[in-house]
């Protein structure tokens, strides 16, 4: 993984002001990034220490990774051009180290998810996914990774009882291009299918289960490039 500690020409955005005058040592950093599943806000700015990094995020959109000194850093994530916080996060940001926050649920009932990420290289040939469960308020799942849907009668679930606010532990795969399915807890009833999953070699990926826009069923699918 390349974290880009003092390469400028990237245009990331240190969330805190950092000592350039020895460009030979740089301090060390980690990354961070936000995932707009407030289903009922169509658009949320993202602050980073009191500076607004990105305006008008889209439900179901990422914002980049943001390169951080360690230590703690404010993330805010507010209704676009409003001034109320709906999530606040005190971040402690390590070095080396990529961190992945969610603001779900409502703008009545906000609420954040906050992981750490493993974007460090598979294996040669592999791939990892990982299904965060962002739709609030509905029942727990399982997850399977398959090769083809047809595949859900007789497959063994990847990962079990993921309730909202959760996250899978990653899941390592022989590199191809995959089904992610979501189903009640015990049973095979569909209730998010992802097509298309790309964990061709060395990928990382998450998929965000959210309530489709306004709130409710059916549950979509976001999926996020991690590496």
């Amino acid at each position: 993984m390349r974290y880009p500690f003092a390469l400028a020409a990237l245009a990331l955005v240190a969330l805190t002001a950092c000592d350039d005058d020895d460009p030979t040592n740089p301090p060390q950093q980690g990354r961070v990034r936000v995932v707009h599943a407030i289903s009922d806000v169509p658009k949320t700015d993202v602050l980073l220490d009191g500076t607004k990094v990105k305006a008008g995020l889209d439900y179901k959109a990422a914002d980049a990774y943001r390169a951080g000194n360690v230590g703690q850093h404010a993330v805010k994530v507010r209704k676009e051009n409003a001034t109320a916080d709906l999530v606040s996060v005190n971040q402690n940001v390590q070095a080396l180290k990529d961190y992945t926050i969610i603001a779900y649920g409502s703008e009545a009932q906000p609420k954040s998810i906050v992981l750490t990420d493993d974007n460090s290289a598979p294996a040669a040939g592999k791939a990892r996914v990982r299904v965060v469960h962002a739709a609030d308020g509905e029942p727990n799942v399982d997850v399977y990774v398959l090769e083809d849907a047809a595949d859900l009668a007789t497959a063994t679930a990847a990962a079990t009882n993921i309730a909202p606010g959760a996250a899978s532990a990653y899941v390592t795969k022989d590199a191809d291009t995959y089904v992610v399915i979501l189903t009640g807890v015990g049973n095979k009833t569909a209730v998010l299918t992802v097509q298309n999953v790309d964990l061709t070699n060395g990928k990382v990926r998450t998929i965000v289960a959210t309530e489709k826009t306004g709130g409710g069923t059916p549950l979509e699918g976001v999926k996020l490039d991690d590496r």
